[in-house]
């Protein structure tokens, strides 16, 4: 903003410039561009409000269907997680592990006989 003594130097350049007869007359137009930028200003806010007002209100509309979408969706999960609490409470969470405990993971050859073996489990049983 200006200051007082700026405004002043001001005044008095624009006197100096424009002369006594024209600055009145300046002085109305300026007065007039400012009412007119003031008037632009305000119509600008009241649009942009406007529009932020709008856009909150859609954002209240999608909570509250997305609330709808989502109780339905909690009474399919409730059975659910009773599903995997009770097996959760049966198993103890995991599942134990029955088979050889890994030293370092399988050898190609472990995996070539373990495959072997499953392929001759296979044919006996296609051919009891």
């Amino acid at each position: 903003m200006l200051q007082g003594g700026e405004i002043i130097i001001i005044l008095f350049l624009a006197l100096i410039v424009l002369g006594p007869k024209r600055l009145p007359e300046a002085a109305r137009k300026l007065g007039r561009w400012t009412a007119e930028l003031r008037a632009a200003a305000r119509d600008i806010r009241r649009g942009l409000e406007s529009e932020v007002s709008e856009l909150k209100d859609l954002g209240d509309e999608l909570k509250k269907t997305g609330d709808e979408i989502r109780k339905p969706l909690d009474e399919i999960r409730k059975p659910l997680d009773e599903v995997v609490k009770d097996v959760n409470d049966t198993t103890g969470g995991r599942v134990a592990w029955t088979g050889p405990k890994p030293v370092s993971g399988p050898t190609p050859e472990d995996a070539m006989a373990d495959l072997e073996e499953m392929n001759k489990g296979k044919v006996e049983e296609d051919g009891a």
